[in-house]
């Protein structure tokens, strides 16, 4: 796991021209829905954009009060804005990786999924909103990890929105 997030990290840094980009730190506040929830997740968002490219990074913490499970959930997230000057973007997961803690986790404690996205990044001075709709293992090729998901996670869905809102740097 640990050598996945530095083979990560590395292409990041080394792929990505660093003039003429922005930083992007958010937290998507739509997760805080998951408190009403049985469960909690907690989510934030570190991206890099280049030109019409955004790189990022969603990381996600999940786990339910009533059973010992938790769940890691990271992604790398690949953004292209193909209109020039309206910054409507489309996304797809080059990967995305979670893992399940706790006594109440499957024999299965790793899990790859995959997703795709479409949403809006509205600038503002210093920061960002964006709001995103997803739409997760859009081909259903990992329908047991998604029931597993379903099981143990209540906001955990097949089609999802989050709101960012966050610092640009």
């Amino acid at each position: 796991m640990a050598k996945l997030v530095y083979l990560i990290l590395l292409l990041l840094f080394l792929l990505i021209p660093v003039y003429g980009s922005t930083f992007y730190l958010g937290l998507d506040v739509g997760a805080l829905d998951s408190f009403i929830a049985d469960g909690n997740r907690v989510s934030f968002d570190f991206g890099y954009r280049f030109d019409e490219f955004r790189i990022s990074l969603p990381v996600s913490y999940s786990f339910c009060l009533d059973d010992d499970i938790s769940a890691l959930d990271a992604a790398l997230r690949v953004d292209v804005y193909p209109f020039k000057g309206i910054d409507l973007f489309f996304g797809v997961d080059a990967l995305r990786y979670l893992r399940f803690f706790g006594l109440a986790s499957p024999k299965e404690r790793n899990v790859f999924l995959s997703s795709i996205s479409i949403g809006y990044t509205f600038s503002l001075p210093y920061c960002y909103i964006e709001p995103r709709f997803i739409a997760q293992d859009p081909a259903r090729m990992n329908e047991n990890e998604t029931s597993i998901l379903d099981d143990h996670f209540p906001f955990y869905f097949d089609y999802y929105a989050q709101l960012l809102i966050g610092v640009r740097l």
